[in-house]
This record gives structure tokens, sequence and C-alpha cells, in this order.
């Protein structure tokens, strides 16, 4: 019973660091995946600033987004805090 009573303080921080820590956060990393996932061309997506734009051109590290006609700006692609309205992948039905 004594080995009980030492293990169980421990078990306890463990366990409260994984439902208060560790959990959410692979939520969080899962929408950021799939908001990355959703950036194509066409997309309107906010910015993490608050702006409402839409995608212009994607690359590898940078998003190509239009403000407003005829106004381009250059974002960081972890700048692109959700995906507004997604526009269907060539391979998908649109519904």
């Amino acid at each position: 019973m004594d080995a009980l009573t030492t293990l169980l303080p421990l078990l306890l921080i463990i366990f409260a660091f994984y439902f208060l820590l560790y959990r959410p956060m692979k939520q969080r990393n899962r929408e950021i995946a799939a908001t990355q996932a959703a950036l194509r061309p066409g997309a309107r997506v906010m910015m993490g600033g608050g702006l409402y734009a839409t995608v212009v051109t994607v690359g590898d590290e940078e998003v190509t987004v239009q403000a407003a006609p005829g106004v381009e700006l250059t974002y960081n692609r972890q700048g692109v805090v959700k995906v507004v309205s997604p526009v269907a992948a060539p391979d998908e039905p649109t519904p």
C-alpha cells in the first residue's frame, strides 16, 4: 500500500499533463494540418491579422492572396488562420 501512495501523485500528474496539455496540442496540430491542406487557389481565407482574402497562388512556404482587386499580398503559409470557403480539388466532385 505504501508503494501505491507514493506512485499515485506521480500518476495523477502524468494523467493531468496528458489531458490538459498534450491532447489539446495534438488536436490543434490536426486543425492546422487540415487548414494547410485546404489551401488552393480560389479559396477564401482569413489571415492572422483578421484580413479576409482569396488565395491566388500557393507555394511551399508562401501563399499569395488577393485582398482587393489588383492588391496581392504575399504571406507565410502559417499566416493563414482558417479557410472560410474551400475550393474543391480537381479530382473531388463538387456538391
